[in-house]
């Protein structure tokens, strides 16, 4: 018979599953069937895990990814607001104006007039910076992970610090290594429990995972890349400088990815803040 520890462990990797094909086929019908046999339950059961693990059923879960991955489209595309609701998942702007107005408190046409920094009561403007960026095209990566939720401060240091006891305890911490913080989501967008963060360390090795470590891959492709230097708690402002000034007047647009940030000093907790050096990867396309 197998303990409580273990079913709970067998539960969440069944559920990090199901949660990456969500993430990864946003765009599709989503199938009870295909899913429930990714979990490996049953119909009966699927339903009721799934809402348990994510706090929503699958269909409102993806309802709230589309609508908020349709404001970055609204506000960093030149997309016509119909085909951002129908990207959406709406048959007609009505619907789509609706359940964004019920989300947002506002309208996906002053959003877009706007085109400044998105929150759900306010639009920002900051001081303007220089900004010096590099255009890269990456290989994809293969990753050791553990995703954490909550606002990035928290979720941040909950994942690391569940992450790299394991890297450590299993030798796993040459030289060569390369770590991410994958950020999934726009905290002036999404309610912060949603927040997803992955820590991700590469790693070439076969091993034996335990807890919350899975494999998983940071994705290849072109990136616009940022260096930021010092605190992580300042990144927020840099994003900001990035999003409301560079990538308007860039000629590219965003690509439907996550960004994640490369973290490049080698023990950031013997490093001072303003000595810590990270470099900011949004992925783009050329309009």
């Amino acid at each position: 018979m197998q303990d409580s520890n273990t079913n709970s462990k067998q539960q969440y990797e069944r559920m990090m599953r199901v949660e990456k094909y969500i993430e990864e086929n946003l765009d599709a019908e989503l199938s009870v069937d295909t899913l429930s046999d990714i979990a490996c339950y049953s119909r009966f059961h699927f339903h009721r895990l799934f809402k348990a693990s994510f706090g929503q059923g699958m269909h409102a879960y993806k309802k709230r990814l589309l609508l908020e991955r349709s404001v970055a489209q609204l506000l960093y595309s030149n997309e016509p607001i119909t085909q951002v609701a129908l990207a959406a998942g709406y048959d007609n702007q009505a619907s789509y104006n609706k359940a964004f107005r019920k989300m947002f408190d506002t309208t996906p046409s002053i959003c877009r007039q706007q085109k400044l920094s998105f929150t759900k009561t306010h639009y920002v403007i900051r001081e303007r910076k220089l900004m010096k960026v590099e255009m890269r095209t990456l290989k994809t990566k293969n990753v050791l992970r553990v995703r954490k939720r909550g606002d990035y401060t928290h979720s941040a240091a909950e994942a690391w610090g569940a992450l790299m006891p394991f890297m450590y305890g299993n030798r796993l911490m040459g030289g060569d290594i390369e770590r991410f913080g994958v950020s999934h989501d726009d905290p002036s967008v999404t309610e912060p429990d949603n927040i997803r963060y992955d820590a991700c360390v590469t790693c070439d090795q076969k091993v034996a995972l335990e807890g919350e470590v899975c494999w998983d891959k940071v994705e290849g492709g072109l990136y616009a890349v940022f260096m930021h230097k010092g605190a992580y708690e300042n990144l927020g402002d840099t994003y900001q400088q990035i999003f409301q000034h560079w990538l308007p007047e860039s000629g590219y647009q965003l690509k439907e990815s996550p960004l994640f940030d490369k973290y490049l000093n080698r023990d950031p907790r013997k490093t001072k803040p303003e000595n810590l050096k990270t470099e900011i990867h949004i992925p783009v396309f050329k309009a």
